[in-house]
């Protein structure tokens, strides 16, 4: 995917960027597109709900939900009432966004009958504060913080797990596993070593499970490394790479991108900021506790 994109600087009127934790999602969206971070980061602009996206907060809260219960306790039935609870609250969150009810609700059926075909949720030995952990830790002197889905006991030590509700897309595989070796190298700052990372697909059941070794670990922290250096870089000079490719035509900020349209006026000025309002866009008021 590198190889068929292409980098363009573009000068905003804005901030520097703030000193914030990185995380595994941060880091992924600066290395896919600067200027695409610096309007979410550090401009704060969200991007509206999608079934997608509303689909996956449901089934995660509830597969949560589910395996805080006791292993004999963690049944079909149960797993159907916790996501039904979850859906009555995401769904109110996005009531007026024009998004298709039945088309989220089939959806998140759709991810909790795949669980059930994926594993054995009795047989999962959830490690203490297991699930939807918060871990802070500085890597290579770097704060960083995460949010882990699922932590558990497996037959070679501690296992991260973490759920996908989408298909599985070979070209993001090293973004999904940079994102769980992160999470190994936070836990292991904290004096737990992670024996193995997972990744659970639920929109094509599967369970795709990798040992955790340093050479995978000191990439992962390269990538958060460099997205680093990168970000004060371009912060100090004011200018910020939009790298181009075939994902531009998904991005919301296409509109008001420079290095789509030639005659967009500078992001972050006033103008810019307009045409992200009439694209439907939103911007939060403060920051958000980390990236």
């Amino acid at each position: 995917m590198a190889g068929n994109r292409k980098t363009a600087e573009v000068r905003v009127d804005g901030a520097p960027a703030p000193g914030r934790p990185w995380s595994a999602t941060a880091i992924g969206q600066f290395h896919d597109c600067p200027l695409r971070y610096w309007w979410q980061k550090v401009e704060r602009w969200e991007t509206p709900s999608t079934t997608a996206l509303v689909v996956g907060r449901a089934v995660h809260e509830a597969l949560e939900q589910l395996l805080a219960l006791p292993p004999e306790e963690r049944v079909p039935v149960r797993g159907d009432e916790f996501l039904a609870r979850s859906l009555i609250n995401e769904l109110a969150l996005v009531e007026d966004q024009g998004l298709d009810e039945a088309e989220i609700r089939e959806g998140a059926a759709a991810s909790m009958t795949a669980y059930w075909q994926t594993e054995a949720p009795a047989e999962i030995e959830v490690a203490p504060d297991g699930l939807e952990r918060r871990v802070d830790a500085d890597l290579r002197g770097l704060p960083f913080l995460g949010h882990i889905d699922r932590i558990a006991v497996s037959d070679v030590g501690l296992r991260i797990t973490d759920y996908k509700t989408g298909a599985p897309k070979p070209r993001f595989w090293w973004g999904y596993w940079r994102q769980q070796l992160l999470y190994a190298a936070a836990l292991q700052e904290l004096d737990e070593p992670v024996a193995e990372v997972e990744l659970l697909y639920l929109k094509d059941p599967r369970q795709v499970t990798r040992p955790v070794y340093p050479a995978a670990l000191h990439r992962a922290l390269d990538d958060l490394e460099t997205a680093h250096t990168e970000r004060d870089r371009m912060s100090t000079a004011g200018l910020w790479e939009a790298r181009t490719g075939p994902l531009c035509n998904y991005c919301d900020f296409r509109a008001a991108c420079p290095a789509q349209r030639s005659n967009c006026p500078p992001p972050g000025g006033e103008q810019s900021n307009d045409i992200l309002l009439k694209a439907g866009l939103t911007r939060r008021a403060s920051e958000p506790n980390g990236e």
